[in-house]
């Protein structure tokens, strides 16, 4: 992996026809986010309960003591991505983050004295992989970080991830080292089992009736902003 700059030129394109396709697919160690965890599970039209209990693990951040989604693989012998197959991505309208940045990576930080995020990037250039040798017209395909967060529409991905970045510096700032069981839980549904989150946020009363309904993804997008709010009030208030 090496740094690349916002403005610095790359050549990159991965498609069907090529050696390696579904190389990067392999060994995988996949984290989800909250953001990718609703695209998800309105791609297979079912609640987030049963989306994280069919194709996800969940382990606690060694770091954070926050707990952690992690993708599923085909098997435990079968480390491939559990929604690859021979002709490719089965979700890839809704594919996580981190596939969509591939080559790339974007790594940040938050500035202790204005609570900035920022962001820089790195190449990754793995053996296997010959996407960075892709041709048109027998000239190298150009690309910047900019034109890539375009083509593979990750603003809204990097949205979210950065408001759990936020949560994760919140808690830091209040010194917070170890949850409770039940705190655990309440960080859990508030940030990726949403449907769940909503009824305990009804009964709560923290929702009107009209809010308990879902009708499409952006009642869920909605709802994950409340909810990441409302546990940063709760616990991590700064």
């Amino acid at each position: 992996m090496t740094k690349i700059e916002k403005n610095q030129k790359f050549s990159f394109k991965c498609h069907s026809e090529i050696a390696c396709f579904n190389s990067c697919c392999q060994d995988l160690n996949q984290i989800l986010t909250p953001y990718d965890i609703l695209r998800l599970k309105h791609h297979f039209k079912i609640n987030s309960q049963q989306f994280l209990e069919t194709y996800t693990n969940q382990s606690i951040g060694p770091e954070t003591g926050l707990p952690v989604i992690l993708l599923k693989t085909k098997s435990r012998t079968d480390l491939r991505c559990i929604f690859v197959e021979k002709k490719g991505c089965q979700v890839y309208p809704d594919r996580p983050a981190s596939c969509r940045y591939y080559p790339l990576a974007r790594v940040t930080s938050r500035s202790r004295i204005n609570g900035k995020i920022s962001a820089s990037y790195m190449l990754l250039k793995e053996h296997h992989c010959v996407g960075h040798d892709y041709q048109t017209n027998s000239k190298i395909q150009k690309q910047t970080i900019d034109l890539w967060i375009k083509s593979q529409e990750i603003a809204d991905y990097d949205k979210y991830n950065n408001i759990m970045l936020e949560l994760i510096a919140a808690k830091n700032q209040n010194k917070i080292k170890d949850l409770s069981e039940n705190d655990r839980y309440l960080f859990f549904i508030c940030c990726y089992d949403i449907d769940n989150f909503r009824k305990y946020a009804y009964e709560n009363k923290l929702l009107s009736q009209k809010q308990q309904s879902v009708q499409s993804i952006e009642d869920d997008i909605d709802l994950l902003n409340f909810s990441i709010k409302w546990l940063k009030e709760k616990y991590f208030k700064s």
